[in-house]
């Protein structure tokens, strides 16, 4: 069913950032499948509106009845004759964006099903609502696939079982021979598995504790094999210089398997993403210079390109805050203190000191001038030109919250997959912007 609005009384909100001028608007609603919703703009009113992040969420009230009429994600916007543009819109771009390269499912209440699935595609929890479906914790046991080190024979090490193939396969043997897919080929490509017990309310949950579980493990265990020293809490080490380049790397398959029930979980967690072809960027960047830039300029670019296409909040604020660090590299601020007012407060600080303490006292005062990263990657801003917006303040605020908790082991507030999608596209845009403000000072 689609549905056109009456044009003046029409708000659109991109993130933070309003208009009331819009030239046509069409709302289609279809039953089991999202909502969509086409915006016609004058170019230039929308251009009026600043830098809008097409990954912000998108929100359209009647100003006269003080109500939502949508709510939802851009899928596309094109120019169009006569000086305008079009904006197309969907309600469920989770559903779309999160593709599943293979999973095999055997034994598990549909319901669950459809919670795992859609928790996968970023649905928040509290916005799942599926009647009947049982959120009790319950007993699971993980089967990960790694490479890096041939297991001949099953071995117990610290409650986490090692695998042989042999075991895995007669794990294999229990399952419906229909079963038996592509995806177990991938996931019995591997050197060894490792199998252990823990509790988790649903398959998506017990993914995330999983993976997690096994990744410490065969970090660990990878330190271990790789300790080149000659005791450990006074224990004599044996040692041989090949064990030095062991490293178990986890493959990107996982079995869960619920105790009680027998219900399977068999997944690729490689990403899935479809091929473009003759895709162009359309911003007007000279990526040649970008080549032929300073390293100062070039290594933000190169330390990106390590987590962009990362999915997992902890790596991109990890690459985010690396890149904020390069950039703010040797920005000067203003001074707060004169030359005079920090060598009188040095020598009033040091009086009754050690020199050892006096060399860390007048070490520490010297950087007072320096000021924090966050002021200097706000002057860096200034220098380049670049206004952030108030929603995109905000984002890198609740991104640092992110680092700080993780530099002081704690556990970090999750963010959801499309904070993460509109965080990159502002490192994106900053590395950027960067990069053309440096061309023009040559």
């Amino acid at each position: 069913m689609s549905k056109k609005q009456v044009i003046d009384d029409i708000e659109v909100i991109f993130g933070s950032i309003s208009s009331l001028i819009c030239r046509d608007l069409t709302i289609s609603q279809r039953l089991n499948a999202s909502s969509t919703a086409m915006l016609r703009f004058d170019k230039n009113d929308f251009l009026e509106l600043g830098a809008v992040n097409y990954l912000d969420v998108v929100v359209i009230n009647s100003v006269s009845q003080k109500r939502r009429l949508y709510t939802g994600y851009i899928v596309s916007i094109k120019n169009e004759p006569n000086n305008q543009i079009v904006i197309h819109l969907d309600n469920g771009v989770e559903l779309h964006e999160t593709g599943i390269k293979a999973l095999t499912v055997m034994r598990i209440d549909p319901r669950e099903v459809a919670y795992s699935m859609a928790r996968l595609a970023g649905f928040p929890q509290d916005h799942i609502d599926i009647p009947g479906l049982d959120n009790s914790l319950k007993e699971m046991v993980a089967f990960v696939p790694f490479k890096g080190l041939l297991i001949e024979q099953d071995e117990m090490v610290s409650g986490v079982q090692f695998l042989a193939l042999k075991s895995v396969t007669s794990i294999q043997d229990k399952f419906p021979k229909n079963e038996k897919s592509e995806v177990w080929n991938g996931f019995l490509d591997a050197d060894g598995w490792i199998s252990f017990r823990f509790t988790a309310s649903h398959f998506a949950d017990a993914e995330d504790v999983a993976i997690e579980k096994a990744d410490v493990f065969l970090s660990a265990y990878s330190g271990l094999l790789q300790y080149s020293y000659s005791q450990f809490s006074g224990d004599f080490i044996e040692w041989e210089r090949k064990d030095g380049a062991i490293n178990l790397k986890r493959q990107n398959y996982i079995l869960l398997v619920m105790l009680h029930t027998g219900s399977a979980w068999l997944r690729d967690l490689s990403p899935y993403k479809p091929i473009q072809t003759d895709l162009k960027p359309t911003s007007k960047v000279d990526i040649r210079s970008a080549m032929d830039a300073s390293e100062n300029f070039q290594l933000p670019l190169l330390v990106w390109n390590r987590f962009r296409d990362s999915e997992d909040y902890y790596v991109v604020t990890i690459g985010l805050w690396q890149v904020v660090e390069l950039l703010s590299t040797g920005v000067k601020l203003p001074n707060s203190r004169t030359q005079e007012q920090l060598t009188d407060l040095s020598s009033r600080a040091v009086a009754n000191l050690t020199e050892e303490e006096r060399s860390l006292v007048r070490a520490a005062i010297k950087r007072l001038n320096d000021g924090a990263l966050t002021e200097r990657f706000k002057q860096h801003l200034k220098n380049i030109g670049l206004v952030l917006s108030k929603h995109e303040s905000d984002l890198l605020e609740k991104f640092r919250t992110i680092r700080n908790a993780i530099e002081h082991g704690k556990k970090a507030e999750q963010t959801s997959v499309q904070e993460i999608k509109r965080v990159k596209a502002l490192v994106n845009r900053v590395i950027l912007a960067s990069l053309t403000a440096s061309k023009s000072k040559q």
